[in-house]
C-alpha cells in the first residue's frame, strides 16, 4: 500500500509541474494581423503584430561538439533578441524569444496595461 502511495503522490507532483510549465510556454500567439508560430522571422512577426511594446537584444555562445572520438568542438555566437509584446489590460501579454531572426519561444504572462 506504501509503494502505491509513494508513486501516486510523484506522479501527481510530476503532473502539476508538467502543467505549470505548459500553462506559461505556447506554440503560438494571436495578433491583430495574423497568428505568430515558432520558426516565424522577425519581419513577420512585426507584420502580424506591429513593433513590441519593449525590445532586448544580447548575443549567446553556443557549443556544439564534435563527433565520437574527437575533442574538437565548434563555438557559434547567435543573437538572441528577447520581445514583449503588451495588448492591452483584457489581453494577455506575451514574451517572445528569437534566436538568429527566427522565434523560438513563445510564453504567454499577465494581462497587460
Amino acid at each position: 500500500m506504501k509503494a502505491h502511495f509513494g508513486f501516486l503522490a510523484a506522479l501527481c507532483v510530476t503532473l502539476a509541474a508538467f502543467d505549470c510549465a505548459s500553462a506559461a510556454d505556447s506554440e503560438s500567439m494571436r495578433c491583430k494581423g495574423g497568428i505568430v508560430s515558432l520558426g516565424n522571422s522577425a519581419g513577420e512577426v512585426v507584420a502580424k503584430c506591429g513593433e513590441p511594446a519593449t525590445a532586448t537584444q544580447s548575443s549567446s555562445k553556443l557549443v556544439e561538439k564534435g563527433t565520437y572520438g574527437t575533442k574538437t568542438a565548434t563555438v557559434t555566437t547567435i543573437v538572441v533578441d528577447n520581445w514583449i509584446f503588451n495588448f492591452g489590460p483584457n489581453e494577455f501579454q506575451y514574451q517572445l524569444e528569437l534566436q538568429d531572426g527566427r522565434v523560438c519561444r513563445i510564453q504567454s504572462l499577465d494581462y497587460g496595461y
